[in-house]
């Protein structure tokens, strides 16, 4: 079987959850003799727009064309599959960028053979903007979580709340989680452009993670934290209850300032009490969550069109 990937993603991001995305499922397909892996990869003297281009690739044979962002290869013996990672530019997104990624979205869903959502909600969003896209050529596959987060022994919790995120985005709520750390005296720490090692130790060192985010498509700091020990604290909302499982405590909308404060109060119960329950069933859920997983999903799709000529 022929895959064609479209590393685009490399050259619009260096960090980012699509690029971890798209590097675990690098590293699976690179080593899986069942198929045929051609690379499209783009340094920093690409083409003018190139990500809004087609891509200058032809092949004679049959093959999935797989774009890590809503691009597409419009040939007669291509089967083209989109990941959808979440609707935010619908819902905060504004102006000439909100429009042109919406070209770029509705495009490669038009020219689609499958369409992948990375959760239930991602999914339910995808079919409430776009009615027209057909149910069964959409499928869920959760994204994993890596084996380089685990719980270290040798390192002491320091206290700190932790905030994963970028802090710009107003729907990512940093203004609540300063809130919180004003309301409990504790020291809030953002964690940016780290390696996952790094990250792996902050996250044992951290009291907890605050994620009150108001949409995610899928949230991947979640199980990041829990994997690692390290309790969760988020809103009930969009993908974050299918993620987050039996294994975090979540508060609901209200205001901000009251909202603010349930969380306080959850962080006073984490300082007071001992937190190794709601760690264990952390560690737990993300035990649902693996990258070979999501890798083991998204080939069955492409081998379902690639067989079938049809989903």
């Amino acid at each position: 079987m022929n895959v064609i990937a479209d590393n685009i993603i490399f050259a619009l991001q260096k960090f980012g959850g699509v690029s971890v995305v798209w590097s675990e499922f690098l590293k699976r397909a690179r080593k899986d003799t069942d198929i045929q892996l051609t690379e499209l990869n783009y340094t920093d003297h690409k083409r003018l727009l190139e990500r809004y281009r087609v891509p200058d690739f032809t092949i004679q044979q049959p093959a999935i064309f797989h774009s890590s962002y809503f691009r597409i290869l419009p040939q007669k013996n291509i089967h083209n599959v989109t990941t959808v990672h979440d609707l935010t530019y619908h819902l905060y997104r504004h102006g000439l960028a909100k429009a042109v990624h919406l070209w770029e979205e509705a495009r490669a869903f038009r020219n689609s053979d499958a369409i992948i959502c990375v959760s239930e909600n991602t999914k339910r969003d995808l079919l409430r903007f776009y009615p027209w896209i057909q149910e069964e050529h959409v499928h869920v596959i959760y994204n994993g979580v890596g084996d380089e987060f685990y719980p270290i022994p040798s390192v002491k919790k320091k206290g700190y709340l932790l905030f994963i995120g970028n802090s710009l985005a107003e729907y990512k709520r940093y203004n609540l989680a300063h809130e919180v750390a004003r309301l409990t005296g504790l020291e809030l720490k953002t964690a940016k452009n780290v390696s996952r090692e790094d990250l792996n130790r902050i996250y044992n060192e951290a009291l907890c993670l605050l994620y009150p985010s108001d949409y995610e498509g899928f949230g991947i700091p979640i199980l990041e934290a829990q994997k690692a020990g390290c309790p969760v604290i988020a809103q009930n909302v969009s993908s974050i209850p299918e993620v987050i499982g039996n294994g975090g405590f979540m508060v609901n909308h209200d205001t901000p300032q009251r909202m603010a404060e349930e969380i306080a109060d959850i962080v006073r119960h984490l300082i007071s009490r001992s937190s190794e329950d709601i760690i264990t069933a952390g560690i737990e859920n993300a035990k649902r969550f693996s990258w070979d997983k999501t890798y083991q999903q998204t080939k069955q799709v492409y081998e379902n069109i690639y067989n079938n000529n049809h989903l």
